[in-house]
Formats: C-alpha cells, structure tokens, sequence
C-alpha cells in the first residue's frame, strides 16, 4: 500500500510537470485552459494524498474555480464577438491575476502555504505557475492591468515581508515578487521570462531540498545557515555575480531596449529588488549572529549528509556562475 501511494504521488506530479512543460509549446487558448484544468485535478489530488488539512484543499479547489470559470466563459466570449470588448479583456487578465496570486488576489497564497509540505509549495510557487504565464504570453492584447500587476507585485511583497518571520511566507512572498519580473518580460513579449523561470525554479527547487533534507524549523530564526544556504540566499537576494543578479540585469536591459516610456515602472522594481536585497541579507543576519538554537536534533548519517552537501554545493555554484561563463 506504501508503494502504491509513493507511486500515484510521483505519477501525478510527473504528469503535471509534462502537461506545464506541453503548455508552453501550444498557441491555442482553449487547449491550454483544457491543460491547466487537468494540471490543477492532478494537483489538488496530490494535495489529498499529501496534506492532513482537507479544509485548506478544498479552499484551494474553490479559489482555483472561480477563475477558470471566468476564464473559459471570457474566452468563449471572446470567440464570439467581432470586437473584443475592454471589460472582456480586464475580467481574462483578473482571472489570470487570482491564478497566478498576484496581489490584490495574493492573500490566499500565503494562507494556504503554511499548510503545505516543502514538496507541496515548490510546486505551487513554480510549475502551477507555468501554463497560466504561458497563457499571458500568447494573448496579443498587452493590457493595462499587466502593468497595474507588475506594480502590485513589486510594491506589497517587500513590505509585507518586513514584519514575517515565517519562512514559508517569506518564500512565498518573494515568489510573488519574482513574478513581476515575468509578468514584465511577458508584456514586453520576449521569451526570455521562460529562462528567468527556469533559473527561479532550479533554486527554488535547491532551497526546499536543502529545507526539506536537515528537518529545519518553519521560523527563519532557527535556521542553520551554513555556506550552501548562504549561497543560494545570496542568489534568491541578486547579489552579483550569482545568477538572478545577471538574470535581472539582463531584463533590464531588455526592458530598456524595448520601451523607455517605462521608465519610472523599471525603476520601481528595481528599488523593489534592492528592499528585497536588504530583507534577505536582514534573514540571514538574524540567523546567523543572533546565536539561536534549535530544538530538535538532527540524526543522519555523515557521509551521506556529505555526499547529498557536496551535490547541492556543485549544483549551486554551477547554476550561480553559469551565466558569467557564457
């Protein structure tokens, strides 16, 4: 039985991550929303096999079909009308907007992750993510909400990280933020956000490894911060020469390239990014001199903690300096 539950879980996120990876070679909407249903059945059943809180899932289920409902019923409408109307279009990017958990439809992301497992949140911070960015991309009508999303996501995360301690909401808040980032290179209509994804789920993925694998505490405070965790908060910072310093210098330069008109929106992401910069060195601060302890014990085997350190080490330092080497 212990078998059958370890196998049906990883054949379910197995199939998520190919349905996410099948979005972004598609251009029709409707087969896309098709996937992105199929990819939140397939999520939402691996959160009853995984999560002891069925409340939590079922809120999830209700905050996730409100806006497919509205996305399918916009996009027939769409298909039927000549002229697309304004409202039309404002109601498919809110819907995108509650999908994604950009702010002002962010409250229930951090809500319902601290109820999930290091496994559970990686998933919905990076692959959940992917099909409703890839249907973003493919809408030829940029509307003015993106940008209202961008600002959104760029101004809330950093204050609503100065007061948490939680560590999961940090992550998810910082999630959010990074957001901004794609929603931003997807208005610009570059295919450039689907490197910068890729780069934010590596280390994201690396993160909840590295979490997951020393039984860490959910405070920040109690973290043990040693030289991998170091690096890979210095990366989530975008402290150069790491690779979300090059991959946000990069963007700018895109953004840059491809419209000065906004200019002032390019510099409030950038004074985002410099507070976010500021709230991560201010985590590690704290947790590396407040000389804090932590309860619990950890019992491993040290060559096998060695060998899994060496590994995150390697993969870490390659990912980080890869974009200089190029």
């Amino acid at each position: 039985m212990l078998l059958y539950n370890i196998f049906i879980k990883y054949f379910i996120l197995m199939n998520m991550s190919i349905l996410a990876i099948l979005s972004l070679f598609m251009n029709d909407i409707m087969n896309i929303w098709f996937m992105m249903e199929i990819n939140n059945f397939l999520f939402i059943s691996y959160l009853s096999y995984s999560m002891k809180n069925k409340k939590m899932i079922f809120f999830y289920f209700t905050i996730q079909i409100i806006p497919s409902l509205m996305l399918i019923l916009m996009i027939i409408m769409s298909s039927l009308l000549i002229t697309k109307n304004h409202l039309e279009m404002s109601l498919l990017y809110i819907s995108l907007m509650i999908k994604l958990g950009v702010p002002p439809f962010h409250f229930w992301m951090p809500l319902i992750s601290m109820y999930m497992s290091w496994m559970n949140l990686f998933f919905l911070l990076t692959i959940q993510k992917i099909i409703p960015f890839s249907i973003l991309s493919i809408m030829n009508d940029k509307n003015s909400i993106m940008l209202i999303m961008v600002i959104l996501s760029s101004i809330i995360p950093p204050i609503m990280m100065l007061t948490q301690l939680k560590f999961k909401k940090i992550l998810t808040y910082s999630s959010i933020n990074q957001s901004s980032w794609m929603i931003m290179l997807i208005f610009m209509k570059n295919i450039f956000w689907i490197m910068y994804m890729i780069n934010y789920m590596i280390i994201t993925m690396l993160i909840f490894y590295f979490i997951n694998f020393y039984k860490m505490s959910f405070n920040y405070l109690y973290l043990n911060f040693n030289t991998i965790m170091l690096m890979m908060m210095l990366n989530m910072a975008g402290t150069p020469p790491f690779s979300f310093f090059m991959f946000k210098w990069l963007s700018i330069f895109i953004f840059m390239f491809n419209s000065m008109k906004l200019f002032m929106l390019f510099m409030v992401m950038m004074i985002s990014s410099l507070m976010m910069f500021f709230l991560y060195l201010r985590m590690m601060y704290m947790s590396m001199f407040l000389k804090l302890s932590s309860s619990k014990l950890i019992k491993m085997n040290i060559y096998y903690t060695n060998f899994n350190k060496s590994i995150i080490w390697i993969l870490s330092m390659v990912l980080s300096l890869m974009i200089i080497m190029i």
